[in-house]
């Protein structure tokens, strides 16, 4: 009968850690902040922050940061694999493109290598990568890509903004892109 009631008080807590999870904890911040630790915790592991585990097709309208230039589509299929890594391959020729964001010469570019994480105060993910790129055949740069994304309650789609910084290899800023994405699952 003892052994029944611990078996029932922690089948009871786990059901009400759930339910806790689902609720903001309006407390937590605030202890927080007491403490000294930051309000900005950041896991890759729970039910919460799994959902976002698996492969997406993007699509982002993205311009020059501060201008109103006319948006450019970006296109790319992401995959968010358990314990925080993401990896990203864009819709981007195989043979590369010429004069890419003013750059004269034949653009190529890496698949995108990168992390995600989750905030369970906030109920949002953040994902950061980097791809290099090459012009001509010759290694002249990173890229980078940056998001906070909001899952749907049905967790079949990611949105939010994102913001993309392309650099020489001497850390000079190409061009600073912004814009939004919507990210839906396959």
């Amino acid at each position: 009968m003892k052994l029944r009631v611990i078996h029932i008080a922690i089948a009871l807590a786990g059901i009400a850690g759930i339910a806790a999870a689902a609720q903001p904890p309006p407390v937590a911040t605030a202890t927080l902040r007491a403490t000294g630790a930051s309000p900005n915790l950041q896991v890759v592991w729970g039910w919460g922050a799994e959902r976002i585990v698996g492969a997406y097709q993007s699509q982002a309208q993205v311009r020059k940061c501060g201008t109103t230039f006319p948006a450019m589509p970006v296109v790319n299929t992401m995959t968010f694999q358990a314990g925080g890594t993401v990896t990203e391959n864009a819709r981007f020729p195989p043979v590369g493109d010429f004069n890419v964001f003013g750059i004269p010469g034949l653009f190529t570019r890496t698949v995108g290598l990168g992390t995600w994480s989750y905030n369970p105060l906030t109920r949002s993910y953040s994902m950061s990568l980097r791809y290099d790129y090459f012009v001509d055949g010759v290694f002249h740069g990173t890229g980078t890509v940056d998001r906070d994304i909001r899952l749907s309650a049905d967790g079949k789609t990611a949105s939010g903004p994102v913001r993309s910084a392309v650099q020489t290899a001497a850390g000079s800023v190409v061009v600073e892109l912004c814009g939004d994405a919507v990210s839906t699952r396959l």
